[in-house]
């Protein structure tokens, strides 16, 4: 079996982790999951559910693996996650947009409005005698 990532270089989360927590953390953050994180490091998978919780409490994130992903690689890559949402997210949109536009141009499929009815009645509701002008409503 191969061991876990071996962190030499210290880093922005050791002062808040243990280093038990900080491989746990490491663990996530390479994609395995908590019993593949148990196998690696000797240690059992209640030990990795404790110390998993443990990194969620001290580090006030919502108990989530991605958010503590997300958290892990932010602290310690210095990486501002928010601007990177935000443009991915701009990024998605405008490829949604450019495939319904493409996807409306390739079935000339366009929406297009019922044409409106117009109706005709004579001025006052009565027809006048010397009037038989209609006003369009």
């Amino acid at each position: 079996m191969k061991d876990t990532p071996k962190i030499d270089t210290p880093l922005a989360t050791d002062a808040l982790l243990t280093p038990a927590e900080t491989r746990v953390a490491a663990g996530y953050t390479a994609g395995l999951i908590g019993k593949e994180i148990a196998d690696r490091c000797g240690i059992s998978h209640n030990t990795v559910v404790k110390h998993t919780q443990n990194i969620y409490d001290k580090a006030g994130i919502k108990r989530s693996t991605n958010a503590l992903v997300a958290w892990f690689l932010s602290v310690n890559a210095h990486l501002d996650l928010r601007e990177f949402e935000r443009r991915l997210g701009a990024l998605l949109l405008l490829g949604l947009l450019a495939f319904q536009m493409a996807y409306d141009q390739s079935n000339n499929y366009v929406r297009r409005m019922a044409p409106r009815r117009v109706e005709a009645r004579k001025a006052g509701g009565r027809r006048r005698k010397d009037d038989d002008t209609l006003q369009i409503i």
